[in-house]
């Protein structure tokens, strides 16, 4: 029965002749250019497919395309005959200069037909010059089933127009990355669709839509990239994109003293650090570390509130309460010390160091032996 099937494929029998109408779907082959638009001088894509075919197990047909118009360059098999993921034979073999493209393909084994809708094969071509109307045909269709019956179905050839050569850039948008303390960052941005696009040389994988989303490593300091987007007619546009990666922000306080080591710049803060006696916790102006880290901060004399905004949380707190708002969910400020709360103390406003500066997404260092905090921005696992 395979070697039946083979000098089938091999010979194809020309026939056209269209499912009766007595079945409620007709079984159709056809052709559908893939891009919305064809250019002079620009790469095009030619899908075969198959609408409600029952039990195929292989294919042959003739391509017929004006050579004068486009060049044939390859061609992939279609999902469709390898659903299942059995393996295929395939065959495609151009008569130089006769616009005539032999084709077949069969599943292999001793397997069942395939039943449904699906691309076959999808042709590559390149159009050579403008036309207000470009025909590719099909002749000597055959398909055939397990025994080697052929199955009958409609068809039509395709007819497109190839337009003036594209000679406008492609669209090219990116995000803006804001400077990170990070080690990498994701370039996100949108090409026009179909277009191709490389980072720094490197290819990227571009999403149906012209989507495309990239990871980066960063070193300390300022780092260019240069993305470029190619279209089908080989138009490029390039963007030269910079994203800075800040140091670590290092925050030394001491318990008992105004002067606070930033990156190892010496400032001084309106009160000293000190530890509540009701408590065991440290307090301290936050005003220092909100401001070194980027963060915002705010006072509600009327509802005795500081509002302090970073990159992804907000945090509220009141004086003399317990319980703070993280994002505007109630959080206590710290179980195992249920008193502890912000304090006005010789009229400066002071706070639980170690709850703000976790939820500001620092790491809190301890030593004590010369009774120093260490606070890094940003935490080493974030």
């Amino acid at each position: 029965m395979r070697k039946i099937l083979s000098i089938c494929l091999s010979f194809a029998i020309l026939f056209s002749v269209v499912v009766p109408s007595v079945f409620a779907q007709e079984t159709k082959l056809t052709l559908q250019i893939v891009e919305e638009s064809v250019f002079e001088d620009g790469d095009f894509k030619l899908n075969v497919s198959l609408e409600n075919i029952s039990n195929l197990i292989g294919a042959g047909f003739d391509i017929h395309f004006p050579v004068d118009l486009m060049k044939y360059s390859k061609v992939e098999q279609g999902p469709f005959l390898s659903s299942d993921k059995n393996r295929l034979l395939m065959t495609a073999n151009e008569r130089e200069g006769k616009g005539i493209i032999h084709f077949g393909i069969s599943r292999t084994g001793d397997v069942q037909g395939i039943s449904g809708s699906g691309v076959l094969a999808t042709f590559h071509f390149k159009a050579l010059k403008q036309a207000k109307e470009a025909k590719i045909d099909l002749n000597n269709i055959m398909l055939l089933d397990p025994a080697s019956i052929e199955i009958k179905a409609a068809f039509e050839a395709v007819v497109f127009e190839i337009n003036e050569k594209d000679i406008i850039p492609p669209e090219l948008t990116i995000e803006e990355v804001d400077a990170t303390y990070f080690n990498t960052a994701i370039i996100r941005g949108t090409t026009e669709v179909g277009a191709t696009l490389t980072i720094d040389g490197k290819a990227i994988e571009v999403a149906e839509d012209g989507s495309f989303s990239h990871e980066v490593t960063l070193k300390a300091g300022q780092n260019k990239f240069k993305v470029i987007a190619t279209d089908r007619a080989g138009n490029e546009t390039l963007i030269e994109f910079v994203i800075i990666r800040k140091d670590p922000v290092v925050i030394k306080l001491v318990i008992g003293s105004k002067k606070v080591l930033v990156n190892n710049q010496s400032k001084e803060i309106e009160a000293a650090p000190f530890v509540d006696k009701a408590s065991g916790r440290t307090l301290v102006p936050i005003r220092i570390v909100t401001e070194s880290i980027g963060a915002e901060i705010a006072w509600d004399a009327r509802d005795r509130r500081v509002t302090i905004k970073g990159k992804d949380v907000t945090i509220e707190l009141w004086i003399d309460k317990p319980i703070a708002n993280v994002n505007n969910v109630p959080t206590p400020i710290d179980v195992q010390a249920p008193t502890l709360s912000p304090k006005i103390v010789a009229g400066r406003t002071v706070l639980p160091l170690r709850f703000v500066a976790d939820n500001l997404g620092c790491d809190v260092g301890w030593d004590g032996a010369t009774q120093t905090i260490t606070l890094t921005y940003p935490k080493a696992s974030s």
